[in-house]
């Protein structure tokens, strides 16, 4: 009998392993995408830069991202070990990544943003109303847009507006399936440049990623009629970061 309990032992210690692994593999990969799309965009912005101008900012930057939820249906399979629930939330967290711009105009950049937080997800029970932690999660924000600041480059301070469309991958633990989903983003700030070469920025974002779908009524805005259908859900976010701004 005991040889066989060991046996058992050693196959669930096998395939624990595994998939720790497994794991351990995908998120190898994920990084791998994520430093191949921050060297695109750092190659193509370099690549049609001007060298007798400085047209190319790289900024990295820390932060907090705050939490968001979406409905999701009880029916569905189980999130991570809880009981049903109705709705999952991607908690708050330290929040860290870069900017990439380049200029098209004096007052017009274009703008690449990667946006790393390591939280986790909770998980609403339908009984309670409380809300559990599912599991860990790496969440990764890609954007790709546009920035417009008001002053000219003879000042130093300069408040702008952004906006841009990417989407966000979560690396989740605890067997979860790994997500990628659409999302967008709404925001400004201020850049100060302490020198030719070196400044500082402060940033605040809306971040919105598709979480979900659920049936409701929808009111065309030009029309003024009314039907059902499938409506989107977002985890709406907020970002707030600082960074140092480095040109070239």
């Amino acid at each position: 009998m005991e040889p066989a309990r060991s046996a058992v032992r050693r196959e669930l210690k096998f395939h624990s392993n595994d998939r720790f692994v497994q794991k351990k593999r995908e998120e190898r990969e994920m990084m791998n995408r994520s430093i191949y799309i921050l060297c695109f965009a750092m190659l193509f912005f370099a690549g049609t830069s001007t060298p007798a101008q400085q047209k190319f900012e790289v900024s990295p930057f820390v932060g907090y991202e705050t939490s968001g939820s979406y409905p999701v249906n009880p029916f569905n399979p189980p999130v991570g070990n809880l009981p049903p629930v109705s709705s999952l939330r991607v908690n708050d967290a330290l929040a860290f990544g870069t900017f990439l711009n380049y200029n098209l105009t004096e007052n017009t950049q274009l703008e690449f943003m990667w946006n790393r937080n390591n939280t986790s997800y909770s998980g609403q029970s339908i009984l309670t109303g409380q809300y559990h932690k599912a599991f860990d999660t790496t969440v990764d924000q890609f954007q790709f847009g546009a920035l417009y600041m008001f002053l000219n480059s003879e000042h130093r301070l300069r408040p702008y507006i952004a906006g841009g469309l990417g989407f966000t991958h979560d690396s989740n633990g605890g067997g979860t399936p790994n997500r990628t989903e659409f999302g967008f983003n709404i925001g400004g700030g201020v850049k100060y440049y302490v020198s030719r070469h070196v400044g500082l920025r402060g940033d605040v974002r809306w971040l919105p990623t598709y979480g979900s779908s659920t049936n409701g009524l929808y009111c065309d805005p030009f029309y003024g009629f009314c039907y059902n259908a499938q409506l989107p859900n977002y985890l709406n976010r907020g970002s707030f970061t600082g960074g140092i701004i480095f040109r070239f």
